[in-house]
């Protein structure tokens, strides 16, 4: 539940901007409007993400300044964040949550359209995958492997938006820092944004290939009540470039930059 608007200061810039609100200044409407504006986006937001496959909450309703989705978590305790989650440092278990929240942007990029715009630690739940509607694996042997989902998105854009290139920079960033202090290689910024912009098959297939790759990850920007889940990015396949690219890494070569 969304009560005061106070709690969104600066955040304008995340309605102005995003062409589905075009002529609708935020500024410009009483602080009510504002805050049911705000959890109107919220949904639609991860309407489109869980559509495209993104693991996130899955959305259930809204109404004015109350959003409804499904809980995460277990005995009415909600699923951890990312920065609450103990594991040894170095363990491979940090690696294969930062690859899957590099494949989650992806394909909230590629598929939803979208930039989280606020992602960290803060932002990311880590939960079994028995709970997970979009699970990265459905097997019934990995129902309680642990997996990232994506929550607050608020304040996310479109990819038409004009500073959305920046906010998928500063998001990357900040989840490169986070997964570097766990002790593990991570991707140079350059290599992390390559990969969520970049189409990786794109150099090995035919022009009707690619035009077949584009109809499957159907976009969903003006059809939002679209109920068949386009197919996106391959994410074994995304998952191997990802490995490939860490293993390629010195030592010196896993620290920011």
């Amino acid at each position: 539940v969304f009560k005061h608007i106070q709690e969104f200061r600066g955040r304008s810039a995340y309605i102005d901007g995003d062409p589905r609100y075009y002529g609708q200044k935020f500024s410009n409407v009483d602080k009510r409007q504002q805050v049911e504006v705000w959890t109107e986006k919220e949904y639609r937001n991860l309407l489109r993400a869980s559509r495209a496959g993104v693991p996130v909450p899955t959305p259930l309703m809204q109404k004015e300044n109350v959003l409804f989705m499904r809980f995460l978590g277990e005995g009415g305790w909600p699923s951890p964040q990312l920065r609450e989650v103990e594991l040894r440092k170095s363990s491979k278990k940090w690696t294969a949550l930062y690859t899957q929240t590099l494949l989650a942007v992806r394909k909230l990029y590629q598929c939803a359209k979208l930039v989280h715009a606020d992602l960290s630690e803060y932002n990311i739940l880590v939960c079994p995958m028995s709970q997970v509607q979009n699970a990265f694996d459905k097997d019934e042997e990995a129902k309680d492997s642990l997996q990232i989902v994506l929550i607050d998105f608020g304040q996310a854009v479109e990819i038409r938006h004009p500073s959305a290139g920046d906010l998928l920079r500063r998001d990357l960033t900040i989840v490169k820092s986070f997964f570097h202090n766990q002790g593990i290689k991570t991707l140079s910024l350059k290599d992390s944004e390559q990969f969520v912009l970049k189409d990786i098959e794109n150099d090995d297939v035919t022009d009707d290939e690619q035009d077949t790759k584009e109809e499957k990850c159907t976009s969903i920007t003006e059809q939002e009540s679209f109920e068949k889940r386009p197919t996106g990015p391959d994410d074994v396949k995304d998952m191997e470039w990802i490995e490939t690219k860490l293993l390629e890494m010195s030592p010196k070569s896993a620290g920011p930059s």
